[in-house]
């Protein structure tokens, strides 16, 4: 085997004195930099969906009227950028209504008349899960995208559970009513064991309270009422 040139030798000691195992110029840290730099993210971003997933699940973006939300016996005014915690109930009155957004960019919109509460939510890289309990009045949930893992969303109604993934779903415990705006969902009453209703984009159901899953289509005019009363002005 042919010498090694004496400047590749002092270049290769060099490095071999500073514990690299890679053969570098002498001075050249930008590999070392790197690595470092996308430690920091990944550590930064595991951080950062840990905090979502305990700390802030969602947060209020507009209000119409005066909705208020109750943390035990504590209720406060919501204003646009107040935090909503697990747990906690967000109320509206006949002239209230709310939209939230949650940790993943989700979006729920709260009608009047209405209590609804967010009792799970937890979101990392690889997964995400969210329970909402609506304990009454009506309801836009517009369910954002998730594409680096399994997604559980579920919302809990006083008759029915509906399994939802990436869609856009309505619901009213008055009417005892869900319907698929976008996407699929899966309903299913509570207490008695029955298949779950499958509705795709523009069918619904109702009559849950009653061990059914009824479907109906609403006519036009039916569903532009349904979706005035959870849209903001």
């Amino acid at each position: 085997m042919k010498e090694m040139a004496k400047g590749e030798v002092d270049k290769y000691s060099q490095h071999r004195s500073t514990g690299s195992g890679a053969l570098y110029e002498s001075g050249s840290k930008v590999p070392n930099q790197c690595t470092a730099a996308l430690i920091l993210g990944a550590l930064l971003l595991l951080y950062a969906y840990s905090a979502l997933a305990v700390d802030a699940p969602a947060t209020v973006v507009r209000i119409n009227g005066a909705p208020r939300l109750q943390q035990g016996s504590k209720t406060d005014n919501l204003n646009p950028g107040s935090a909503v915690p697990l747990d906690s109930i967000v109320e509206t009155d006949e002239k209230s209504k709310v939209e939230i957004r949650l940790a993943d960019d989700s979006i729920l919109t709260i009608g009047p008349k209405s209590r609804l509460t967010l009792r799970e939510f937890a979101l990392k890289p690889e997964s995400r899960r969210a329970r909402l309990e609506v304990l009454v009045g009506r309801f836009r949930l517009a369910i954002a995208p998730f594409l680096t893992g399994s997604s559980d969303y579920e919302v809990h109604t006083p008759t029915a559970v509906a399994g939802v993934r990436g869609t856009v779903l309505w619901g009213d415990t008055v009417v005892d009513a869900i319907c698929a705006l976008e996407g699929h969902v899966e309903v299913r009453p509570l207490g008695i064991t029955i298949p779950p209703a499958q509705l795709a984009a523009g069918q619904c159901v109702q009559q849950m309270g009653k061990g059914k899953a009824v479907p109906f289509t609403p006519n036009p005019e039916d569903l532009a009422n349904f979706l005035s009363q959870v849209t903001l002005d």
